[in-house]
């Protein structure tokens, strides 16, 4: 049977030969904790995105090359993001994960604040990394909690609404920044208290991290389901995973780089959409932020709860890779309209465009990370998502921003900054749509295996 005995636990038996109400807590309590985890996503998004709307006259100020506005947006965020992911991973699956969290949210919050008091890159950059350290909770601690509160045939919908949190946050950080900036001009100084005089700018992030210090504690209001007795402590270490992930490797490669190469795409639009439509369309970003993150918004909650209903209808009737296969086509759907937002002359209609770009693409934020919490086994959840918040923080979080400066600037500078957003997304978005298709067929493979032993 290979390395492992293959988990016969029946939160990943199928859904049609279970009752629900034995294995899971009240349903109102895991939609409450859905509630809890999507505003502190939320808030993490807000002030991860934020600078992406602050990018000229936070450029301007600190002097800084697009190279390294574009480390400070990706790199220095992504890698502590990543170094954290592991060791959080490691903690979701023993400890109290509320508390985990919790410690997350004041670490970032402090983070974003720190940001605000920077005078220079290297103090930025200190600021992202202790951002990105925090955020490192929500993926592991949301993707290893939701499973416990829902079955797998109503998992793919529990993850698409929390989901919309990642996404409702990308806009709120557009449509929030855009106001304070016309609120408060980020070029302008400001005294601080009489102790100091910042720019406009640094209030912003000073003003943001707030929130967060304040909030975090709400996730106390979230129980922690108790994990099955019978799993022995030494079952939960890293090198159980990669037993488990080198038995499935033909899953686990395709589906982890199709998840990596669609964010990539998200990602980059993110983080220099907003400086695409100052510098090719001229809007300000008091006109940028609020369109942006409307179109956002709007794609992603109309996208990801549709998306999640179909795949779990799908799932319920026995197509059991419905969430890679889904993905796939709802990917390559994407393409086109990505090609239409950086070629139409019109600003509005490339606005509209980016809605609908959201609305195919969103299903990245919560169908692979559904069908990995069923594949893995209850105690490895934490350590599965953590895996994939590694891979996040290199290659997407990290790596996407500092990709589309790089390729800018190799096409001639910052005017290019549409084109180069074009070639990377388009490309990005394909070969993950081939990805996922790809691992469709695994995903199968694995779980018939596992009903018939059942």
């Amino acid at each position: 049977m290979g390395d492992i005995a293959i988990e016969t636990n029946p939160e990943t038996a199928p859904a049609s030969s279970m009752s629900d109400k034995p294995a899971y807590p009240p349903e109102r309590q895991g939609w409450l904790t859905v509630g809890i985890l999507a505003l502190l996503t939320t808030l993490s998004v807000i002030d991860r995105n934020i600078l992406s709307l602050l990018v000229n006259p936070i450029q301007a100020d600190l002097q800084l090359s697009e190279t390294q506005m574009g480390t400070l947006m990706g790199f220095a965020f992504g890698i502590f993001f990543f170094i954290g992911a592991l060791p959080i991973g490691w903690a979701m699956d023993r400890y109290s994960r509320p508390l985990v969290i919790w410690f997350g949210v004041t670490v970032w919050s402090l983070g974003t604040m720190a940001c605000g008091l920077a005078n220079s890159f290297w103090a930025f950059f200190a600021g992202r990394s202790l951002v990105g350290a925090g955020e490192a909770t929500m993926g592991p601690g949301s993707q290893s909690l939701l499973p416990d509160f829902f079955p797998p045939r109503k998992l793919g919908f529990a993850l698409s609404v929390y989901a919309t949190g990642t996404k409702i946050g990308a806009g709120l950080s557009f449509a929030i920044g855009g106001a304070l900036a016309a609120l408060i001009d980020p070029s302008v100084p400001h005294d601080l208290l009489g102790v100091m005089t910042i720019r406009g700018w640094q209030l912003i992030f000073l003003l943001l991290g707030v929130p967060g210090i304040l909030i975090g504690f709400v996730i106390f209001l979230v129980p922690d389901p108790r994990r099955n007795k019978a799993v022995r402590r030494e079952n939960t270490t890293f090198a159980t995973y990669f037993k488990t992930a080198r038995r499935h490797w033909r899953f686990i490669v395709p589906h982890h780089l199709g998840l990596m190469l669609v964010a990539l795409s998200a990602v980059a639009i993110q983080a220099w959409g907003p400086a695409f439509f100052e510098r090719t369309h001229g809007l300000s970003a008091g006109q940028v932020g609020p369109a942006l993150g409307l179109g956002i918004t709007l794609g992603t909650i109309v996208g990801l709860p549709l998306h999640g209903k179909i795949v779990d209808f799908l799932y319920s009737r026995g197509m059991a890779d419905a969430h890679v296969r889904y993905m796939a086509i709802s990917t390559l759907l994407a393409v086109p309209v990505t090609i239409g937002i950086f070629t139409v002359p019109s600003p509005t209609v490339s606005l509209v465009l980016v809605g609908f770009y959201f609305f195919f693409a969103c299903c990245y934020l919560s169908l692979p990370f559904a069908i990995l919490q069923i594949v893995m086994p209850p105690h490895l959840r934490g350590k599965a998502a953590s895996i994939v918040l590694v891979m996040n923080g290199v290659l997407t979080l990290g790596g996407a921003p500092v990709l589309i400066a790089v390729v800018t600037e190799a096409l001639g500078g910052p005017a290019m900054v549409g084109q180069s957003l074009l070639i990377c997304m388009a490309i990005s978005l394909a070969l993950g749509a081939v990805g996922m298709w790809l691992s469709g067929q695994p995903v199968r493979a694995i779980l018939n295996e596992r009903n018939t032993v059942n």
